[in-house]
């Protein structure tokens, strides 16, 4: 059962798009609309700590990569050229790999807000104006029926979710 949102801004063609879905065989519930900024969310992102923390651990380990590139390069040029002891430049190179780890996951941390943020964005932006969201449950034989009867009744971000 897949589950299709549309956001519409008007209260008429909300209502036009239901008992145009319920005239095609949609029952009344496998059909519901939302006004509610946190109900939406819900909806949308069910676990929203998913998509931060998986950006945070794309984002520490490709600069844990880049961070221990630089620290082994240090790390060799202490023990070397400036005839340091290896334990230094074992340190530099953990010291690079820590701050790396460090980095990336606050950055990746904030990639991922933001990226949650993008995908949601006009339904709750939508809710907020004062439109209503329609959300249609659908076998997959239905979906694309239930698509083209709310895109025909002036539906804003139409979208599947699995």
């Amino acid at each position: 059962m897949n589950s299709i949102i549309a956001l519409f801004w008007h209260d008429v063609d909300a209502a036009r798009s239901i008992q145009r879905l319920k005239e095609v065989g949609f029952v009344d519930d496998r059909i519901s609309t939302l006004i509610n900024e946190s109900a939406i969310w819900k909806l949308l992102d069910p676990e929203p700590v998913g998509v931060v923390t998986r950006y945070a651990t794309w984002g520490a380990a490709i600069e844990i990569a880049i961070y221990g590139i630089f620290g082994a390069l240090v790390g060799w040029c202490q023990c070397n050229l400036l005839s340091f002891g290896r334990p230094y430049g074992i340190v530099a190179f953990l010291g690079a790999i820590l701050a790396g780890a460090f980095v990336g996951g606050f950055l990746g941390c904030f990639m991922g807000v933001a990226q949650r943020e993008a995908d949601n964005h006009l339904y709750i932006q939508g809710t907020r104006l004062g439109g209503r969201v329609v959300i249609v449950q659908a076998s997959e034989q239905d979906v694309e029926r239930a698509n083209l009867i709310l895109e025909q009744e002036n539906a804003s971000g139409g979208k599947v979710l699995q």
